[in-house]
């Protein structure tokens, strides 16, 4: 049992990782469904529900990324805050430091795997191989990202 603890112990990160995105995403939909709760006792009601309410429905519901096609619902107000929202999320600013930082990581695993003396570490040389494959497909974007704007 525990030579498993010790060949699988990487495991725990993408466990955690999923058990915490699932407790997010519950946790999401309790609140939501709370909302709608509340919003539906108003309405049994014939009360007009406080503003605070229907504008934390609306920013949940606009926190999902619509496409191109469904901007027009919501008119230029709604396009322009989705634009300054989203504003440095794919300029080249973005990708740049994407590159720089894989490029970085991959250094470091070549490093480790050149200078390390622990034995079987041929799986820090196939992580770098791999994180320098990606970080020239960064560098390939980077360029074309500042060469064409839009």
């Amino acid at each position: 049992m525990e030579d498993i603890f010790r060949s699988y112990w990487w495991l725990l990160f993408p466990i955690g990782f999923f058990i915490f995105g699932a407790w997010d995403r519950w946790l999401l939909y309790r609140r939501s469904r709370d909302h709608l709760e509340l919003l539906k006792t108003y309405t049994a009601q014939g009360k007009e529900p406080p503003p605070e309410l229907l504008r934390t429905v609306r920013e949940a519901a606009l926190d999902d990324d619509l496409g191109e096609d469904d901007d027009y619902r919501y008119g230029r107000r709604y396009r322009r805050y989705r634009r300054m929202r989203h504003w440095g999320r794919y300029g080249a600013y973005w990708q740049w430091r994407s590159f720089v930082v894989t490029g970085a990581v991959a250094l470091g695993f070549w490093l480790a795997a050149e200078y390390s003396d622990i034995p079987g570490t041929d799986a820090f040389q196939f992580a770098a191989i791999i994180l320098t494959c990606v970080a020239g497909a960064q560098l390939v974007i980077a360029i074309l990202g500042s060469s064409f704007r839009r």
